[in-house]
This record gives structure tokens, C-alpha cells and sequence, in this order.
């Protein structure tokens, strides 16, 4: 019994040594897992720690793209302000330079009738010593009065194709002189201004329309001035020379607006076909010598322009002989600034201009 015994207490103790090593992995595995669940404990927490730190960095971000943007809005408000006020300052700048050129030429007007022997004076220093402006744009109201003079007042009708809303060079003679006429302008809003404007002048029509080479003579017989016309003047800033070409009516006096920056020799016109949305400015009507030979083919004579650089006069050729001709040449005047003292030349490179854009001009 005892070998017995002897035999099996290796067998027990290597048991009892196992169940020891199960005793120690079991603690081991234990202790693991308790590590676990407080490294899990840990990671929940710091996970909830960065959630909690990105929702204040989030909204601290938020904040600050507000801050921003409310910046930015109101530096773009007081940039709007900056701009206002400085188009304001440049539009009341304008205003007082454009009257202080006004006044000058008035008052210049004045010494010239008063001390300036006119009646001892050809044409065509005759015609411009008695400029002045009443309701012209410049000081087309004495030319043209002065002309007048001459050519005899007729039966005191007149055209004004592109009127504005002044009624343009025929604005004198309208309110006061008491002249009949038709206003043609293509914005409906100048018309409205120049219906109010004449309202007290029973006998001056304005209509809105666009005046091309196509309808210019049926737009006139049908408001009656098809015929017997003393004065009529053109001035819509782009077609001219072709709306002069198609005209059938042959007043006695023709004021016609030339483009001076094509200067006083060539005889260059936009093309008829040529759209005018985007093109520079300057691109825009005919050269006096072109303007001049189409009037000389439709039996007008070049008398004199206007000192601004803007209107020529032309004479039917039955008409105030006594009143000579002159070339482009000599009756050439370069534009002029509208607000400078010293009658500054506005000098522009429309052929440079022209060539960049790829627009045409046209010698005629």
C-alpha cells in the first residue's frame, strides 16, 4: 500500500503543480482583462475627451469664420461708402468745372459782342465771334442763330435726329424762338424728359426711335416733315454718315456731327454693319472730310465748326451765297475737354483703338 502510495505522489504533486501554473494563469489572464477594461475605461475617456475638445475647437472655428465674415461684410460696407462718396466728390467735381466752363464761355461771349467789330468780319470768324450757348451742348445757339442771319428763317421748322433730352442743337430755336420741330431719340426715358421739357411748345413733337438708313424718310413724311425743312441736325453717335446718305429731305441749313479724333483729312466712317455693344469709345460716327464730301454730292457747302470739336455746319448750296465754302482743313477744330479752363484737347488713338479690336473703319 505504501509502494503504492510511493508511486502515485509524484503523479499528485505534478497535479498540484499544474493546478498552480491554472491558479497563476487564471490571475494572469485576470489581472490582463482588469488592465483591459481600464485601458478601455481610458480610451473612453480620452475619447470623449477629443470629442469634447473638437466640438470647442469646432465651435471656436465657427465663431471665428463669423468673426470673419462679418469683417469682411462690413469692410465691403465701408469700401461701398468710400466708393459712394468718392463718385459723389468726382460727380460734384465734374459739375462745378463743367458750369465754371460754362460761365467762362458766356462770359467770353459777352466781351466778344461788346468789343469785337463783327460786322467788319467773314465768314467764317464772322459766324464763330458770335458763338454762344443757350440750350446748345456747346456754343452751337450763336453759330447757328448767326447762320440764320443769313440763310433767312424760312418757315421756322427744324429736325433734331438725336435730341437727347435737351433737344440737342434745335433747343433754342424751339423755346426761344418759337420754331416747330421734330425730336427723334432712341431712349424712351430721354423722350419722356424731353416731352416734359417742351411741354409749353405746342408745335415740337418727340418720338422715340431708332433712326436707320432704311426707315429715316418714312419716319419723317409720316410726322410731316418729309419736306420744307429749314434746319436739321444729326447726332446719334454712330451711323451718321449712313443715315446722312439715305436722308431725301433737303433743309437749308445741315448741322451734322463730325468725330474729330479721325482727324481732319481722311474720310473714314464706321461700317453700316458693324455692332457698337463693347466697342471703345471714340468708334463712333464719321470724319469730318467724309461727312463733308457725302454733303457736297447731297448739295451742301462746308461753312464753319464749332470751336468744341464736335459740330459742323453745312449750307444748302441756293443758299446765303455771300457765305463761303471752306475746306475740311480750315474748318477743322480737334475735340475739346468740356471742363477744362484751357480748352484742353482730348486726344485719343481711335485707329490704334480700332486695329486692337479688330473693327473696321471704312475710307469712302
Amino acid at each position: 500500500m505504501l509502494r503504492r502510495l510511493g508511486r502515485l505522489l509524484p503523479g499528485v504533486r505534478a497535479a498540484e503543480a499544474l493546478r498552480e501554473d491554472v491558479r497563476r494563469l487564471t490571475a494572469a489572464v485576470e489581472r490582463l482583462e482588469a488592465l483591459q477594461r481600464k485601458q478601455g475605461e481610458q480610451v473612453k475617456k480620452l475619447r470623449e475627451m477629443v470629442a469634447d475638445s473638437a466640438d470647442s475647437a469646432k465651435a471656436a472655428i465657427t465663431a471665428s469664420e463669423q468673426s470673419r465674415e462679418a469683417s469682411r461684410l462690413e469692410a465691403d460696407r465701408l469700401r461701398g461708402q468710400e466708393r459712394d462718396l468718392l463718385t459723389r466728390f468726382d460727380d460734384a467735381r465734374h459739375t462745378d468745372a463743367k458750369w465754371r466752363k460754362i460761365f467762362s464761355h458766356q462770359l467770353a461771349a459777352l466781351l466778344r459782342h461788346a468789343v469785337l467789330p463783327l460786322d467788319r468780319l467773314e465768314p467764317p470768324h464772322s459766324l464763330n465771334a458770335r458763338r454762344f450757348r443757350l440750350r446748345s451742348q456747346n456754343e452751337e445757339d450763336g453759330v447757328l442763330l448767326a447762320l440764320l442771319e443769313h440763310a433767312g428763317w424760312g418757315g421756322r421748322r427744324f429736325v433734331e435726329i438725336g435730341s437727347g433730352k435737351s433737344g440737342g442743337n434745335s433747343a433754342g430755336l424751339a423755346h426761344e424762338c418759337g420754331w416747330s420741330g421734330l425730336l427723334v431719340e432712341l431712349s424712351e426715358r430721354s423722350v419722356d424728359l424731353a416731352r416734359a421739357k417742351f411741354a409749353g411748345q405746342r408745335g415740337v413733337t418727340a418720338v422715340a426711335a431708332r433712326v436707320t438708313p432704311g426707315n429715316v424718310n418714312e419716319l419723317l413724311e409720316k410726322h410731316g416733315y418729309g419736306s420744307d425743312v429749314d434746319v436739321l441736325s444729326i447726332d446719334i453717335d454712330s451711323y451718321d454718315y449712313w443715315i446722312l446718305e439715305a436722308l431725301n429731305v433737303t433743309p437749308r441749313i445741315l448741322i451734322l456731327e463730325y468725330n474729330a479724333l479721325f482727324g481732319a483729312e481722311r474720310r473714314i466712317t464706321i461700317p453700316l454693319d458693324q455692332p457698337l455693344d463693347g466697342t471703345p469709345k471714340g468708334y463712333n460716327g464719321a470724319s469730318l472730310a467724309a461727312l463733308t464730301a457725302l454733303a457736297d454730292r447731297k448739295g451742301y457747302r462746308l461753312v464753319t465748326c464749332e470751336n468744341a470739336g464736335v459740330n459742323a455746319f453745312y449750307l444748302r448750296h441756293d443758299v446765303a451765297p455771300e457765305v463761303r465754302e471752306v475746306t475740311p482743313a480750315e474748318a477743322f477744330k480737334p475735340l475739346r475737354s468740356r471742363v477744362d479752363l484751357d480748352d484742353a484737347e482730348i486726344k485719343t488713338d481711335i485707329y490704334a483703338a480700332a486695329a486692337k479690336r479688330n473693327l473696321r473703319l471704312l475710307d469712302v
